[in-house]
């Protein structure tokens, strides 16, 4: 078996690549040297520690350089997760269109209507309704997900070699390698103590009160110690002192113990400090080569010199930044002034930023205020005016921060290129998405989303037929419905004819619907809504307009529209839709201003065939 390893001080990582599969007590070695298996590049990774590089070696006899770059990998990883992106689409849309297959004529959010089929049958698709939907949007989310790894896999990778970014590495790098070095001064600063010659049980003793030196793992039975193990300090005790699990040692014991363990401890960060060497090399370089300028730190507020001067004083609010206070210095001695207590006195920059100005509060009249300070007694500097010229250092310390800004702005807006939503980078070459496909999509998904917070709902309601919406538009547009108007819609059903008025009129209306379930709906919608037959309601006041969509069935329509007239203010219009019949003809026609046929059919999608007729009354 050919086992190859690689280094990539980009992301720190060894890779480990074998021609065939390991076997069990080869791969419980790799994996307690801490390999991870990425089984789509086929390969174990380890962020570099000396367990992870010496087995590297040992299996594959040297490390090599890898090949790939992080951006290039970035890139693979872009590409798989864009194949799974439309993957998961794919599966959204088939989930969708099953969904509408089932219920084409039923918007998302509304009930299924039971009247011309049967209600178990109804059911049986409400169930089927939402479990597809779940899956729909479970689809499209998940699609989403890979859609969002796709763009995050290579903006990382770029994110990772903005010079800022590589500028803040070293200082962590930096950070960890003098924390092994602190180690290593430790191991070998207790490696000496214990190695003097000539060392007594009082000596020994007052070095293990201090250095945490184990000297063994084992109980006096023998059994294991599982707290670590007895330290120096344990094992010198006298026999009244010590534990009764711990083992007696000597001070010969102890130094043989130091002379295992630190040596070793030394030896361990020896070898972090070189690789802590060898990558700050590498990001050093890296960063040499984009001409990045470290900007120098800003003056904190302490360096600013302290100025003492009357008269008007203009000063930074430390708590709104972009806000000037103009004040005029308050007179005070030295003594006044040094005995106002420390937590009501302190100082503030000035606007320009070139000086401090001293503050305090002070009781002016009934009241304390916060006052700028002029020392009477003390040294008088001139008032700052116009701007403190720079020396040459400081011009060119300016001009080398300006141009490591403009190229940080540079990267950062390269970045952000990277990261626009409607634009996929794949190995260089640009895939534009479709915004307008991909918004239409998102409301489908996120309209199924909301319905099934409720669950699709069943609701039994005989005779109903919901109002078409361009049938409904049309209503409204006849009705001439004002804003100061007052509307009333009897049996308003699922609310189509609700939402339409909204939309175009915004007028105040009165629902009255006698299903429970619907009547509740449409609460949601419109916050005047009365659960009741409307053969057996009555306001006690007169509507501007009424609209309204009736039940058929029997000449129900008729007698609905009759006992709506009776609500109908004197100049108030009714807009109704009936059974074109001849018992509608000879009752509701010689009533209406306006007589429509509607055309055949208009209602076929509402399960009934009966044919309709638009009239206008008023």
């Amino acid at each position: 078996m050919l086992i190859t390893a690689t280094f990539d001080p980009a992301d720190d990582k060894i890779r480990l690549s074998a021609s065939s599969r390991l076997d069990a007590e080869l791969y419980a070695r790799v994996k307690a040297a801490g390999f991870r298996w990425a089984p789509k590049q086929e390969v174990f990774y380890a962020v570099w520690n000396p367990a992870a590089e010496d087995l590297a070696y040992e299996l594959a006899g040297n490390i090599d350089d890898e090949d790939t770059t992080l951006v290039e990998r970035a890139e693979e990883r872009a590409d798989r997760f864009e194949g799974y992106q439309e993957n998961r689409v794919r599966d959204a849309d088939q989930a969708h269109n099953a969904v509408a297959a089932i219920a084409d004529n039923i918007p998302f959010g509304q009930p299924i209507l039971i009247g011309h089929h049967s209600e178990r049958h109804a059911r049986k698709d409400a169930e089927r309704i939402e479990n597809g939907m779940r899956k729909a949007v479970k689809m499209w989310e998940t699609a989403k997900y890979w859609k969002s790894r796709a763009a995050g896999a290579i903006a990382h990778a770029k994110y990772l070699e903005r010079p800022d970014v590589r500028h803040r590495r070293i200082k962590t790098i930096e950070a960890d390698k003098r924390k092994q070095e602190r180690y290593k001064a430790d191991a070998e600063k207790w490696l000496a103590l214990w190695s003097k010659d000539g060392l007594t049980l009082e000596q020994a003793r007052t070095i293990a009160n201090y250095g945490r030196l184990t000297v063994s793992r084992a109980n006096t039975d023998g059994t294991p110690n599982t707290n670590g193990g007895w330290r120096a300090y344990d094992v010198l005790q006298d026999d009244e002192s010590r534990y009764k699990a711990c083992p007696a040692g000597t001070v010969e014991q102890c130094q043989e113990a130091a002379h295992r363990s630190y040596p070793r401890t030394i030896a361990h960060c020896d070898r972090w400090i070189s690789h802590f060497e060898h990558r700050l090399e590498y990001e050093r370089t890296m960063l040499g080569e984009t001409g990045f300028i470290v900007p120098p730190k800003a003056p904190t507020k302490a360096v600013l010199p302290l100025l003492n001067y009357p008269g008007t004083v203009e000063y930074r609010n430390p708590y709104r930044r972009e806000e000037t206070v103009t004040t005029e210095a308050h007179p005070m001695t030295q003594a006044e002034f040094a005995a106002i207590n420390k937590d009501y006195k302190g100082t503030r920059i000035s606007a320009d930023g070139t000086h401090r100005v001293r503050t305090a509060y002070v009781r002016i009249g009934q009241e304390r205020k916060l006052v700028t300070a002029f020392l009477t007694d003390a040294k008088r500097h001139p008032k700052p005016t116009g701007e403190i010229p720079q020396t040459r250092a400081e011009q060119e310390v300016a001009q080398r921060v300006e141009k490591g800004k403009a190229m940080l702005e540079n990267q950062i807006a390269t970045h952000r290129k990277i990261r626009q939503h409607n634009t996929v980078i794949i190995k260089g070459k640009p895939q534009a998405a479709r915004p307008e496909q991909a918004d239409d999509q998102g409301a489908q998904f996120k309209a199924m989303k909301e319905t099934l917070k409720a669950g699709v709902q069943v609701v039994t309601a005989p005779q109903l037929f919901p109002t078409p919406p361009e049938l409904a538009a049309r209503m409204v547009e006849l009705a001439e419905i004002e804003t100061h108007h007052e509307v009333l819609e009897p049996s308003a059903g699922t609310g189509v004819l609700l939402a339409e008025i909204y939309k175009e009129a915004g007028a105040t209306v009165v629902a009255v619907e006698i299903n429970p379930d619907l009547a509740r709906r449409l609460e949601s919608v419109n916050p005047t809504v009365h659960c009741a037959d409307f053969l057996q309601w009555d306001n006690g006041k007169p509507f501007d307009r009424i609209l309204m969509n009736p039940p058929f069935a029997n000449g129900a329509d008729i007698e609905h529209i009759e006992h709506a007239l009776t609500m109908l203010k004197p100049g108030g219009r009714l807009v109704a839709i009936c059974a074109n019949g001849p018992r509608q003809q000879e009752k509701l026609r010689p009533l209406a201003s306006s007589w429509e046929d509607l055309p055949a059919g208009t209602f076929k999608e509402q399960g009934t065939g009966v044919n309709t007729a638009l009239l206008v009354i008023g």
